[in-house]
C-alpha cells in the first residue's frame, strides 16, 4: 500500500475540489467495476484520497504553488511519505 499513487490534474480547480471529484469518481468506479484487480487498485487510491482529504492543509497548499491553487494547469502526484501519511509527493506542469 506505501506504493500506491494518484495524478490529479489541476488548473480548472484548486487542489481540493480536484481531489473530490476525484474521490467521487473512484466511488463511482468502484461500484460498478466486476474486476477484482480494478476494484482492489481502486479501492487503495480511494483509501489514499480519503485520508488526503482529511488531514491536509489545504490553505498551505494552495498558497503555496499556482498549479495546487488552480490558477495554472499542473499535475499533482498524491502518495504516502516514509511514515504513511498522504502527501503531494510532486507537482509539475501539464504539457
Amino acid at each position: 500500500m506505501q506504493n500506491v499513487t494518484l495524478t490529479l490534474q489541476t488548473g480548472t480547480h484548486c487542489i481540493e475540489t480536484e481531489a473530490k471529484h476525484e474521490l467521487r469518481r473512484l466511488t463511482d468506479m468502484l461500484l460498478e467495476t466486476e474486476d477484482e484487480s480494478a476494484a482492489r487498485e481502486s479501492g487503495e487510491q480511494l483509501e489514499l484520497l480519503t485520508e488526503f482529504l482529511e488531514r491536509s492543509d489545504f490553505n498551505a497548499l494552495r498558497s503555496s504553488d499556482e498549479r495546487l491553487a488552480g490558477i495554472r494547469p499542473g499535475l499533482c502526484v498524491i502518495g504516502r511519505d516514509s511514515t504513511g501519511k498522504p502527501v503531494v509527493k510532486e507537482v509539475c506542469d501539464r504539457d
